[in-house]
């Protein structure tokens, strides 16, 4: 698998030898993004890679993040559009690249075009989401049945839930999957409300492989519904039915991802920020 990715980055590279360089240590990648964007891209304040931070674009140990995630490798900016407002996810193959390509292909494949509902959303906690309005939707995805576990880059084990800066562990808008053992990931997952002291405290599946960015996506994931709790739309009927009307009828303050789309994709050769290991 590590042989399989070492060809892929060195295919990212050679095609993206001509493109335009915005950062001596980016690369710009072939994207499937066509000039001027959909409505899905025009509603995310991000519309390149070039409009995020530093600090965004690799983040580092402090206030937000409880250690340095792994830096460099393939970045891919997505926009999703929501029943409440849009979301900038960028994704980090580094951080976890067989959940970071699954959940790609799941974008462009167009998995999410046909609406996700945040069937189970905790205040201050997580929502979880992947099931799919169309219940034959899964059955179309390249990928069948689930991934295997990336290594997890954060600190495991209850001793780590919070640093001495009070900084805990899985940070608000940090994406991961959900799932029930070894190699259980799927088209399900989850994002943080809340910062978090127990999620990738072990559990395979909860290691993050991407996270929000912009003020916006941080307003939309405050607005998504979460009076429904734990007593949202059960896993199975989901799967059985989808969204259908008779669900839409019972849970009718659901939100929902309608769409997401690919805006752009670099790869980083090199660190935009001087790190500090020891």
């Amino acid at each position: 698998m590590d042989a399989q990715l070492d060809a892929q980055e060195q295919q990212l590279r050679r095609t993206s030898a001509s493109k335009p360089q915005n950062h001596p240590n980016i690369v710009q990648l072939e994207t499937s993004r066509e000039e001027g964007g959909n409505d899905s891209q025009q509603s995310c304040m991000y519309r390149s890679l070039s409009d995020l931070s530093e600090e965004e674009l690799q983040p580092m140990e402090g206030p937000r993040h409880m250690v340095t995630p792994p830096i460099g490798g393939k970045l891919s900016l997505v926009c999703c559009q929501t029943t409440v407002g849009p979301l900038s996810i960028l994704v980090h193959y580094k951080w976890a690249p067989l959940g970071a390509a699954h959940f790609m292909e799941m974008v462009t494949t167009g998995y999410f075009n046909s609406g996700v509902p945040f069937m189970r959303c905790i205040k201050n906690f997580l929502c979880q989401f992947g099931l799919n309005s169309d219940p034959t939707a899964k059955q179309k995805l390249p990928t069948k049945g689930s991934i295997e576990d990336d290594p997890n880059w954060l600190p495991e084990g209850p001793n780590h839930r919070e640093n001495k800066q009070g900084v805990k562990r899985f940070a608000r808008g940090y994406l991961a999957y959900a799932g029930g053992g070894k190699n259980s990931r799927g088209t399900q997952l989850i994002v943080a409300l809340k910062e978090n002291g127990p999620l990738a405290g072990g559990s395979p599946w909860e290691v993050p492989w991407g996270e929000l960015v912009g003020a916006d996506s941080f307003q939309t994931l405050g607005k998504i519904y979460t009076g429904y709790g734990e007593s949202g739309p059960p896993q199975g009927r989901l799967m059985k039915e989808g969204a259908s009307d008779a669900v839409r009828e019972e849970w009718p303050k659901l939100d929902y991802i309608n769409s997401c789309q690919l805006v752009d994709e670099r790869f980083q050769e090199q660190p935009l920020r001087v790190v500090d290991f020891n």
